[in-house]
């Protein structure tokens, strides 16, 4: 389960980032501004150990794997 975990928070990093953005307009991208600072921290940090995209095909090929009648299974964690 930690691998969907990394791969909502992974999803949720861009959109927070650039909802932050909107808020502040030009000024989020200037270096005078923290949020440029958090920004390419938050950035950072979410594409250690894989992207999103890596982790939510991994996730895949499990479900998979294992089957349709194993789904629910693997979801709930039985």
């Amino acid at each position: 389960m930690v691998a969907a975990a990394k791969a909502r928070v992974g999803e949720a990093a861009g959109i927070v980032a650039e909802i932050a953005h909107q808020v502040h307009g030009a000024m989020g991208y200037t270096h005078e501004h923290r949020l440029h600072h958090f920004t390419r921290r938050l950035l950072a940090w979410r594409d250690e150990y894989g992207r999103e995209t890596y982790w939510q095909a991994r996730l895949g090929h499990e479900v998979a794997r294992l089957g349709a009648d194993c789904t629910w299974k693997f979801v709930v964690g039985d």
